[in-house]
Order: structure tokens, then sequence, then C-alpha cells
């Protein structure tokens, strides 16, 4: 029997396909600087270890499906990958992405209402690190530490709040802090506590893989990660932990926080992980801190634009209400305009939670790096940037702007240099 419908299923198909073409050709013609964007490269792309489509669930071994050998060998593979790269212990590649990850760990290390001490949104850290409108901040009782003047970690006001409200675990990682954590000095309070200690390292993966920035996950219990931002392997998380946590861990991935994954998806992290092994995938880290570092500097003429003086990753955040007088969204738009794209970001003085109030702009340099882009570049993308933001967002400065980022991005084209199709 048929069921009537007022959709045009044929049409549907065509405009579905229509964007995704124009989404491509869009894609080639922004420079993009959001820092939890990356291009896969193209030993990925190109020449996956695995093309089919077959799930799996359940643990190594312990699978309840049949024909699961050469599943538990490529997993077993990419684990030991993850592992050897971040010197951990054991690995657990089945989260779907870095929230699904945290999830799990907070399922096998804490019962609901536990207190929690986390790096506030607002200073910086993700919102599945106890936002209230997200499951972390609903479940359990997060407290958080913050920031100084400077916008750096306060790790002494960390240290009494610990002693204060007696965390079981301790989170440090964020999205928007563009400085190192002291991860001594964060075991050291964690330690003082009787508390576990995880690191989200989910921005910074590829830069710690490639050893261009230190490795904080020995000193932790547990530690987090995507694998698509910074170490641009294919879109999923990552667990990594200690051996006296690694059952628990895996069970609170299965059956604790999901079931079913893609074997693709770990034949992929599998490759992605080897891959930053290469000398090439180091040259790309180096070039990704390099860049970043040439943005900083370009900002230097406007004081007090960079939150805490610049970056040590591969991101930075701008103060843009007091460089520019204008909130972070205004300068989102008038940077998306001329064909730059970016985030609007809170900072640690802000007093409205609403994102389209906030005052900062986040800037990232991976996408473009990974593109082909490099320091010369970044120069000229850090001079239109504050010519833009400069301005009063009039149309001969968009013209002006829009040509030169066109200029850049049609000789990356034409150079054939993008890193993934």
């Amino acid at each position: 029997m048929e069921v009537s419908s007022s959709i045009d299923w044929d049409l549907m198909k065509k405009e579905l396909h229509q964007y995704g073409a124009e989404l491509k050709s869009y894609e080639r013609k922004v420079i993009n600087l959001i820092a939890s964007d990356n291009a896969v490269s193209k030993e990925l792309s190109d020449n996956p270890p695995y093309r089919g489509h077959m799930i799996q669930e359940g643990l190594l071994e312990k699978r309840p499906f049949a024909g699961a050998m050469l599943h538990d060998k490529i997993e077993a593979i990419a684990a030991r990958a993850a592992c050897d790269v971040f010197k951990a212990d054991h690995a657990n590649l089945q989260p779907h992405s870095c929230s699904q990850a945290n999830q799990a760990v907070y399922h096998a290390l804490l019962k609901q209402g536990d207190t929690v001490l986390a790096l506030g949104f607002k200073a910086g850290g993700h919102l599945t690190h106890g936002l209230k409108l997200n499951f972390s901040g609903r479940a359990y009782n997060f407290v958080f530490y913050g920031t100084d003047d400077k916008g750096l970690i306060d790790y002494d006001s960390a240290a009494d709040l610990a002693k204060k409200i007696s965390p079981k675990l301790i989170v440090c990682g964020s999205s928007a802090y563009p400085r190192l954590f002291d991860a001594q000095r964060l075991r050291t309070i964690a330690d003082s506590v009787g508390a576990r200690l995880m690191f989200d390292l989910s921005h910074e993966a590829g830069l710690i893989a490639a050893g261009v920035i230190p490795n904080p996950i020995p000193l932790a219990d547990v530690a987090t990660m995507s694998l698509d931002k910074t170490l641009r392997g294919p879109f999923g998380g990552a667990i990594l932990c200690r051996d006296d946590l690694a059952e628990t861990i895996d069970k609170a991935v299965h059956p604790g926080t999901q079931s079913s994954f893609s074997m693709r998806k770990i034949a992929d992290k599998g490759h992605a992980l080897l891959l930053t092994q290469d000398h090439t995938f180091r040259d790309y880290a180096e070039n990704v801190l390099l860049n970043a570092k040439t943005l900083e500097r370009g900002f230097e003429n406007f004081p007090g634009m960079l939150l805490t003086g610049g970056t040590d990753k591969h991101y930075l955040v701008l103060n843009v209400q007091h460089a520019f007088g204008i909130n972070g969204e205004t300068a989102e738009k008038r940077l998306e305009e001329i064909g730059i794209l970016s985030s609007r970001q809170t900072l640690p003085s802000d007093t409205s939670p609403k994102m389209s109030e906030a005052s900062g702009l986040r800037l990232g340099t991976a996408w473009a790096t990974s593109r082909g882009y490099r320091s010369s570049e970044f120069e000229e993308i850090a001079e239109i940037i504050c010519a833009t933001l400069a301005s009063t967002g009039d149309r001969q400065t968009r013209l002006t702007m829009s040509e030169r980022v066109n200029a850049l991005a049609l000789l990356k084209r034409s150079k054939d240099v993008w890193a993934a199709n």
C-alpha cells in the first residue's frame, strides 16, 4: 500500500547531491581557521585499510557476533599503535567522539552526584566538562577552577579548591585555552586529595603524537582525545588509561555507554595513528605551531587583543571587544563575508553566558596548514584579519579583503597542494 506524501523525494535527492557538490567547492574557496577543523591526508582518504561496511561491538576477543577474527586483529593493531604513540598502558578506540569518550570515563570512575573539579567553560574548558546544559553538568557535581588576570590557569586556586571540596576526579582539558597545561602540578594536586586525574586532549593529540609539544598522558590516570582535529584522522574518539583502569574503562564503553561501531572507523583510526610517525606528519605539526606564532606576531600591534598574550598550541583566542569594540559574533560574520572562517568565543571576563554576546574569537591553524598555507601566507592572513576587524564593515573593505583571500585560496588550488579531496 502506498503512503501519500507531500515530499518530492527525487527533488530532495537532487538537492542533497547539489548542496554536497557546492560544499566541496566552497571548502576550496575559503580559508578555514576554525580550530576544531582539519583536512584528512590523501594517504588516509585515498588508501584506507578497509573500505567495507561491517560493524562490530563488544571487546577484543569477546564479541557477540560471528566472523570477528579479522575485526580483532584490526582493533588490536589500532590500540597498540595508540599506546605506543602516546606512551599509555591501554587504549580503547571505540568511542564515536571525544564527548562519548568523556561520558564513558565518567561512567567508569564516578557515581551520579560525585564531585569533579574541572577548568571552567568561560576559562576555556569544554562543555562536556560540567556545563549545566550538558549531560556532565546534570549528572555530576562539577566545581570549576579558573584563570588569573592574564588568562592563565590559576593552579594555586585550583589546589586550594581541591582541598576544600575533595573531588573524586580532576579534569584538565580545553577547547579555548591556548597555553600548555602544567601536568605535573595537576598530578600533585590530584595526589594531595586522592583524586583521579583526567586529561582531555582532543585539540592537542596530533601535536603530542608528533612530539612538538610535551606529552602529559604518562602523568594521568586516564586521557581522552579526538582523532580528527590536529591528529588529522577520522572523526571519532579514544580513551587511554593505566593498566589498573583498563577493564573498568572498557566496560564503561561497552556495554556502559555505547554498543556497535564501524570497523572502517577503527581501521582508519589505526591508520591515522601510524601516519603520525612519518616525518611528513612532524613537518606538518611543526608548521601548525609556526603558523600560530606567525598569527600571534601579526596581532601584537593591538595591545590586549591576545588572551594570555599568545599561544603554545594551534589556536589563538582574541579579545575582539577590547581590540576593535565589536563582539565575537560580529567579528566572525565579518570574516566569513570575506572568506575566512572562525568561531566566536566566550572569555573569562564575559558576564553573559550567551555565545551571541561573547567578547572573543578563536582562530586555529591546523586546517590551513594541512592545505599547504605556510608562514609567509599567514602573515598576510593576519593583515587581512586585522584590516577587516578594524574596519566599519564597509563594502569597499569587504571587496578588497575578499580579493586577497580569493588570491590566496586560488594559489593553493592551482598548485594542487590540497591534503584531501
